[in-house]
C-alpha cells in the first residue's frame, strides 16, 4: 500500500482507489470502516490522514445506490 507523508494528501485518483478497496472488501460497511479510520487518525492528531479518510467517506457515499421505499 502506498504511504503518504502526513503533510501530503492523496489525489482524487488515490481517494477513489482507497474507496474501491474498501467497497470490494467490506461492501455496504465500507463507509463505516472509512469513518472509523478517519476517527482513529483524528484521535491521534494525524489530521492529514483523517482528512484523506473523510474524503474516502464522501466518495463512498456518492457511490452508494440511492435508497428506495419499495
Amino acid at each position: 500500500m502506498t504511504q503518504f507523508a502526513s503533510t501530503e494528501l492523496p489525489d482524487n485518483a488515490e481517494i477513489q482507489a482507497m474507496a474501491g478497496v474498501l467497497a470490494r472488501r467490506y461492501g455496504a460497511h465500507a463507509t463505516e470502516i472509512a469513518k472509523l479510520f478517519a476517527g482513529e487518525h483524528d484521535y491521534i492528531g494525524d489530521k492529514a490522514r483523517a482528512t484523506a479518510w473523510e474524503q474516502v467517506c464522501i466518495h463512498l457515499e456518492r457511490m452508494a445506490e440511492p435508497r428506495t421505499f419499495s
